[in-house]
């Protein structure tokens, strides 16, 4: 399982850090060519509408795909499965566009507390529906372990969306909306592409006995789904609400630098779920998963203490000088993604399908989220919303770690874990106090990174065969087809 994790991992995270480059690209472009309101309104319809309706609008049976498509063999019943929440998906998305669309004035002025947005909101509703559909189907590539192909999908969305963007606000100069055109054909495009690798899952069939199966599962996640989404971008709502959707983009700003973490975070996603819920029975199992945590732990602090220490020299470098106050928000919501993301190492509540427990966690969260930053805003400005998401977040994960462990105990190093976490946080609190020259400043920022490794290996966090086995894993990953 291990070996297998890594070879996945791999190629998960080459291809996100492929894709991840050739978005980010577009960040100096946002910040240059568009001031911090405009890319404010972009990073709300881009976080908070667009991921909203991922998970309300088809009721999360995507879930319900993942929890039962494993314990099938390809097939007649995969294909039952995987039809029946494909063909719902796009029934539901479509559902969602026309009422959005003929609403379009109402609820972009509701939203965005600005008029004269409708159009730029009709045509999010349309980057939403194939966003739907492209994820579904990316999705299925994850389930048939063919994570080459899942990389190639998402280069191919990334390319085009990118090119055609950049085409729209550059030469055709269409503003913002042009964003939303550029990733609608990119996310279509991709979507055929994603279809045809996985077109032997499918076929013209619903099957009514597994709908009703996957929407018992799924339905109780909804608003357990709600509650992540409230729990992660209420920010946003927040800061335009007390303060302006100028400091929504500027806060946005400060999220794409801390969202480079995602570069670890998401080989480990990708690959880790379907594992987990392939082999959960294993007796070997809770020990691998107890190792495969260490090394996430290790690889995401070092992540965050970097972008932490480095958050103005990027900001700097990737924006313009009216979104460098980003800076402050970095080190909390690098912090906070990487904790978000640790849902994949606490399964115990999925595997025994406590949905119910999930949702009611989830949604404790939002409302607490919903509390800290009422609180702190007025008090912190951005700095605030930053920092009521990070201690939600971490409220969550830890409930769940301990509901986790009662219900699929794993044997974590708790005490190896405690001191890493407490030597990031020293090593980030000292260095940010620092404002040197740039290049005597850059030097002492790497040796912190670097005395954060050793100090890993010296605690017994990392340890050398660790090393030796997930290079040996990449080095093989040229020869992985799926």
């Amino acid at each position: 399982m291990v070996k297998r994790f890594f070879k996945d991992s791999a190629i998960y995270g080459f291809g996100k850090f492929l894709v991840y480059g050739i978005g980010f690209f577009l960040l100096p472009i946002y910040t240059h060519v568009f001031p911090p309101a405009e890319f404010g309104v972009v990073d709300i319809l881009n976080n908070n509408v667009a991921r909203l309706a991922l998970v309300i609008v088809a009721l999360e049976i995507a879930q319900a795909v993942f929890r039962f498509v494993p314990e099938t063999q390809p097939g007649p019943e995969r294909r039952a499965y995987s039809s029946t929440a494909l063909w719902f998906s796009m029934v539901a998305y479509g559902i969602f566009v026309f009422v959005g669309w003929i609403g379009a004035g109402t609820f972009s002025q509701w939203i965005l507390r600005e008029t004269g947005r409708a159009d730029v909101f009709r045509i999010a509703l349309l980057m939403i529906w194939a966003n739907g559909i492209f994820t579904q189907l990316q999705n299925q590539l994850r389930l048939q372990t063919k994570s080459a192909k899942y990389t190639l999908v998402s280069v191919v969305d990334t390319v085009i969306s990118l090119g055609l963007t950049v085409l729209f606000i550059i030469v055709l100069k269409t503003g913002i909306i042009g964003i939303f055109w550029g990733q609608f054909l990119g996310l279509l495009i991709g979507s055929v592409v994603a279809f045809y690798f996985t077109r032997e899952d499918f076929s013209l069939i619903f099957d009514w006995p597994k709908f009703k199966e996957m929407l018992r599962f799924s339905l109780p996640l909804v608003p357990s789904s709600v509650g992540v989404m409230v729990l992660l971008y209420v920010d946003r709502v927040a800061i335009n609400d007390l303060m302006t959707i100028a400091d929504v983009g500027i806060f946005g700003a400060g999220d794409r630098i801390a969202s480079i973490v995602t570069l670890l975070m998401f080989g480990f996603q990708m690959s880790m779920l379907p594992l987990v819920y392939q082999h959960y029975q294993e007796p070997s199992t809770p020990r691998n998963l107890a190792r495969i945590f260490r090394y996430f732990v290790a690889g995401a602090l070092l992540m965050i203490i970097g972008l932490s220490l480095f958050a103005p020299e990027l900001l700097a470098l990737l924006t313009s000088p009216q979104y460098y106050s980003a800076a402050i928000v970095v080190p909390l919501l690098v912090s906070e993604s990487v904790i978000s993301g640790m849902y994949i190492f606490t399964p115990g509540l999925s595997i025994v399908k406590r949905t119910g427990i999930i949702a009611a966690i989830y949604i404790a969260g939002a409302i607490l989220n919903i509390i800290l930053n009422l609180l702190l805003i007025p008090i912190f400005g951005i700095g605030g919303a930053a920092l009521a998401t990070l201690i939600s977040a971490t409220t969550v994960f830890c409930t769940f770690m301990i509901f986790s462990q009662r219900t699929y105990p794993v044997p974590h190093a708790w005490r190896q874990l405690g001191f890493a976490i407490l030597i990031a946080a020293v090593l980030v609190i000292v260095g940010v106090q620092f404002h040197l020259p740039l290049l005597p400043g850059i030097a002492l920022k790497l040796a912190l990174c670097a005395a954060a490794l050793g100090l890993f290996f010296g605690i017994g966090l990392v340890e050398t065969s660790d090393v030796r086995l997930a290079w040996q894993s990449l080095r093989r990953v040229r020869i992985t087809a799926h």
